[in-house]
């Protein structure tokens, strides 16, 4: 990872400052629900740790995911919002598309699956 510095921009006699941009090197971002496994009504035996190592294996071991430049990231964050019953929320931003996709998976298996169809996106 590394910092560019913008240079301060002055106009009409006040200095505006802009933001520090930093280059990442991945394409997107997989989000992982785990606020769901918590819930009452959440998964009985899926764990956002299982998801996450699950889709870690098939997008990073993937072939099609190197020759693709399908970097992603996936990381557990708090509540999406989607709050399914008995699963756990995985929606993936900024990969294959413009626009968000959105999954509700109830085992490793499904998330898993939805790992290799991000894959199959980026390729095409």
């Amino acid at each position: 990872m590394t910092l560019k510095a913008q240079p301060d921009v002055a106009e009409a006699g006040t200095a505006a400052s802009r933001p520090t941009t930093v280059d990442v090197k991945f394409t997107g971002v997989v989000l992982v629900c785990g606020d769901c496994e918590a819930r009452g009504n959440g998964p009985r035996k899926l764990r956002a740790r299982d998801v996450r190592k699950a889709l870690k294996r098939e997008i990073h071991g993937h072939e099609d995911a190197k020759a693709a430049r399908c970097r992603l990231r996936i990381v557990q964050c708090g509540c999406l919002g989607l709050c399914p019953k008995k699963a756990l929320a995985l929606v993936a931003v900024g990969c294959a598309s413009q626009a968000p996709m959105a999954v509700v998976a109830t085992s490793a298996d499904e998330a898993a699956a939805f790992g290799r169809q991000l894959v199959e996106l980026g390729r095409s």
